[in-house]
């Protein structure tokens, strides 16, 4: 869920700057790079928590304009509806295993 909350932090700036001259926009690192990072975090004896996600410069921009920026609204729309999307799945997956685990506890 880091992984996706620094995802839609980067993909709402670029549609914040999407009128900024010469502004280019910006991904996180793929998923496996952060877990890659992660583990590689957790081997050397760091919290997990700690992981930063990375940003890197968009590539496949649908648009570019005239002042330099590559912000496409669209190409953005779409990504943070599918970030979005992501993120209310790994929520419900997280909410049904606490309601797995509360009701194996008895708690339920």
């Amino acid at each position: 869920m880091q992984w996706l909350a620094a995802r839609q932090k980067v993909l709402a700036e670029n549609i914040a700057n999407a009128d900024t001259p010469n502004y280019r926009a910006r991904d996180v690192t793929d998923f496996q790079s952060f877990l890659e990072k992660s583990d590689a975090n957790r081997s050397a004896g760091g919290p997990l928590h700690e992981t930063t996600v990375e940003t890197v410069g968009g590539s496949g921009a649908w648009d570019s304009s005239l002042d330099g920026n590559d912000v496409a609204l669209e190409q953005q729309s779409v990504m943070a509806s599918e970030n979005a999307d992501q993120y209310r799945l790994a929520a419900n997956l997280y909410r049904k295993a606490y309601q797995l685990l509360n009701a194996a506890s008895g708690k339920e």
